[in-house]
Parts: C-alpha cells; sequence; structure tokens
C-alpha cells in the first residue's frame, strides 16, 4: 500500500490497514497520523478540509475569480501540480490544496514539510496585467497579504522577513514561493503558500530556523476557513497590485518589517555585509546602510540574520 493510498483512505473513512508494514507505520507517524496496532486513524484534533466551507467564506470577487477548487488528500507538491497544469492551459483561477505533500518547496529549492492535516498548503494560479520585468515584488505582496490574514484571525505579534517568510513572534510560521509559467500576456504565475496550522510539534529536527504554529496562540482555527481567508485577500491584494503597483504596499510592508532600523548582517554566498536594514525599495531590493552609504540588495541568495 502506498502513502498515497493511506492518505486517500484516511480522508473517505478515517482509518486504514496497514497489514504489519512497519517502515510505512514509521512514515505515517512521522507526517502526524495516529497509529494504532496495525491500524493507521485520523488523529481526533484534525479536521479535514471542506471545500463548501472554503467558497462559503469567499467574498464576490474571490467567489467569480475562482474557477477551480482541487482538495488532494496527498500531494508531492501542490506548486509542482499546478505548473504541471498550466502546460495544457490558463490556470488563472485555478486553487490547488492538500492535506499533506510529501516534497512541498521553499526558497531556494529548500524543502517545506506540512504534516497531514495540521498546515495549509496551497498553490494558486494567478494572472496579473502587469510586466514580468516587475513582478519580483509580488512575494513581498503576497507575505503582506498572508500576514494580514493572520492577523485578521487574531494572531499576534506578526512581521515580515525580507523577501518572503511570514514570522509570529519572531519565528517562520508561513513560506511564500512565486513560480512563473510560460504566459505572459498577461504574465500567469504559481503562488505557492504554506502556514502552520498545528504542525509544530510533527517537525523533523534539523529546521535551520525556528518555526512558530498558528495554533499556539489559536488552538482549534478553522483551516478551511483560513484557506477561504486566503483566497480572498490574495486575489484583492493582486488586483490593487494590477492597479496601483507596489507603492500601494511598501509602506504596509515596512510596517511589519522585522528587522526595520535595526543591525543586520546580509549573507550571498561566501561573502557577508553588516549594516543597519533600512527596508525596502519600491522595485523590492533590501536596503542596507553600511555606514557609507544605502545598498539596493536583490536575489535569491542572500539571507539576513540580525547581530
Amino acid at each position: 500500500m502506498t502513502l498515497e493510498m493511506v492518505f486517500a483512505a484516511l480522508v473517505d473513512k478515517g482509518r486504514v490497514e496497514l497489514a504489519g508494514d512497519a517502515v510505512l507505520a514509521k512514515m505515517l507517524e512521522l507526517q502526524g497520523v495516529d497509529v494504532v496496532g496495525e491500524e493507521a486513524r485520523l488523529p481526533k484534533d484534525v479536521r479535514l478540509l471542506e471545500a463548501e466551507k472554503i467558497k462559503e467564506s469567499l467574498g464576490q470577487e474571490a467567489s467569480e475569480w475562482l474557477s477551480s477548487l482541487q482538495l488532494f488528500a496527498h500531494i508531492e507538491s501542490t506548486n509542482k501540480h499546478l505548473m504541471k497544469l498550466a502546460e495544457r492551459g490558463p490556470i488563472n483561477g485555478t486553487v490547488l490544496i492538500a492535506e499533506v505533500q510529501t516534497d512541498g518547496r521553499g526558497r531556494r529549492g529548500r524543502t517545506w514539510i506540512s504534516p497531514f492535516g495540521r498546515n495549509i498548503a496551497m498553490s494558486l494560479g494567478m494572472s496579473l496585467a502587469y510586466p514580468s520585468v516587475g513582478i519580483g515584488v509580488v512575494s513581498l505582496v503576497i507575505g503582506l497579504a498572508i500576514a494580514d490574514v493572520l492577523r485578521s484571525v487574531g494572531v499576534r505579534n506578526v512581521e515580515l522577513k525580507w523577501p518572503n517568510d511570514v514570522l509570529m513572534e519572531g519565528r517562520k510560521v508561513s513560506g511564500i514561493l512565486i513560480e512563473l509559467t510560460n504566459r505572459s500576456d498577461p504574465t500567469e504565475m504559481v503562488i505557492g503558500v504554506g502556514i502552520n496550522v498545528g504542525a509544530r510539534d510533527f517537525l523533523v529536527e534539523g529546521i535551520e530556523q525556528q518555526v512558530a504554529d498558528v495554533t499556539e496562540q489559536i488552538p482549534g482555527l478553522s483551516r478551511s476557513i483560513l484557506a477561504g481567508e486566503i483566497i480572498n485577500v490574495v486575489h484583492r491584494y493582486c488586483r490593487e497590485f494590477e492597479e496601483l503597483g507596489f507603492r500601494a504596499f511598501r509602506d504596509r510592508w515596512m510596517a511589519l518589517h522585522a528587522y526595520q532600523d535595526r543591525r543586520v548582517t546580509v549573507t550571498s554566498g561566501s561573502s557577508s555585509i553588516h549594516g543597519i536594514c533600512r527596508g525596502i525599495s519600491l522595485s523590492g531590493a533590501l536596503l542596507l546602510d553600511n555606514g557609507e552609504e544605502i545598498i539596493e540588495l536583490i536575489g535569491g541568495e542572500i539571507t539576513i540574520r540580525q547581530s
């Protein structure tokens, strides 16, 4: 029996016999599934995603934009799957959400871990009437969208880390991965969003940074309602970005900037630069004051560590 078959049975029936497969049992336990004897069971604290509840929570504009909502018990990667769909035709309005993804990706090829039923693992197909040359700032816009969603449901101490991390109490609670498809008129992209919602205790050791979980502050938060609100706000901010550009978001982003006016070390490859972080430019570049000049830093290989 494959992992995919087990997860499908858990979603369908709430339990499945493992026929003495100890290796499979161990893999399931690492994904947060209850294993009792030779049976895998849906954990009592897991509430499965509900398509109807997600749709009911959408506003009119997002509801009209949404053309396809697909829920998966298991998937390797929602982003990867949606990128494949984009090879066949337009994906604007398509949203994929998985109970578990086993090959989720983050920035710079890192793995995004999402235990079964304890996360938001979502990808949205979005078309933007905006030149692709300036599309790099979209990750900042989406980061702000996720931060505002979390604050709207009551999460406290939410901050943003350039370029695409959302922090809660200084620890990463959400990550964003944006990938462009081959369509450029309008510019089409896949917006991947991962949020820890009950996952923290099941994340494997060795993650390079401390992680946070929404349920630390809000136990029992409905993932379906949260998913619906993500669709609402991401869609609204993308339409606002089309009309007004990043200028409409820059000050709002910096108001939540975790390292604003703090001394930081920025590393890129084997080199490091020290200075005071002065926020971001209208092009989305990180602004670093090294005492002599303001340097604009861009690119995917830059990481920030507070000095």
